[in-house]
């Protein structure tokens, strides 16, 4: 958190009242910001899981790690922290410690056949780069007489709701002349959503000659 600079405050009551004095100091409030600032991030970049772009850089430079342009900067924090803990010996303690450290709040399991010289991992990593650290770790932790099996699910849960609509249309076509005699009725209702339905009767019949209906 970048600490609030106000030089005028260290100034003694009676020095305050004097106006030059005031606006000097004030006039060098924003250096010491940036100063704070620096000091900030020095701070966070001593840290992994704190560091910026600058410090997850550097990182990678002194452990040779070359990134990826699809890497995010969460995806290389966590190929750092998988390379920073790398203690021997590799013992299963040791592989589950690094697994935790490379899956963060994802779960994982192992499933160990010994006697099968088989050892089966249940991941589910979503970072790009996971996958590739991960088949890291197992070439250099586990012994080239076992068999290991990497799966990796990726769980989707999607919620929401999701609103479709559709229409149909009837329409009937009615021709009228005066071929036929006869009288008939067209009559119907139409829906629509939001909007006003208005339905009409109409009554035709053919007249005579007359012209008496």
């Amino acid at each position: 958190m970048i600490r609030e600079v106000d030089l005028v405050s260290y100034l003694p009551q009676f020095l305050q009242e004097y106006k030059e004095l005031n606006e000097a100091l004030k006039a060098e409030d924003p250096e010491f910001v940036l100063v704070w600032r620096a000091a900030e991030r020095a701070l966070h970049n001593e840290f992994i899981e704190s560091a910026d772009e600058y410090g997850i850089a550097r990182l990678e430079r002194i452990m040779k790690i070359l990134p990826s342009i699809e890497d995010t900067i969460e995806s290389r924090r966590a190929k750092i922290m998988s390379r920073w803990f790398d203690m021997v010996p590799y013992t299963l303690k040791m592989l589950i410690k690094k697994l935790t450290v490379l899956c963060g709040e994802t779960d994982f399991t192992i499933t160990k056949e010994y006697d099968n010289y088989r050892i089966e991992i249940m991941t589910h990593l979503g970072m790009f780069g996971q996958i590739e650290e991960l088949e890291r770790i197992m070439d250099d932790m586990v012994p080239c007489n076992m068999v290991v099996v990497l799966e990796n699910q990726i769980i989707c849960r999607s919620t929401g709701t999701a609103h479709v609509a559709g229409n149909v249309c009837c329409v009937e076509q009615s021709m009228v002349s005066n071929d036929f005699s006869g009288q008939f009725r067209v009559n119907g209702f139409s829906s629509v959503g939001s909007g006003t339905v208005i339905s009409e009767i109409f009554e035709m019949k053919q007249t005579d000659k007359g012209g008496k209906a």
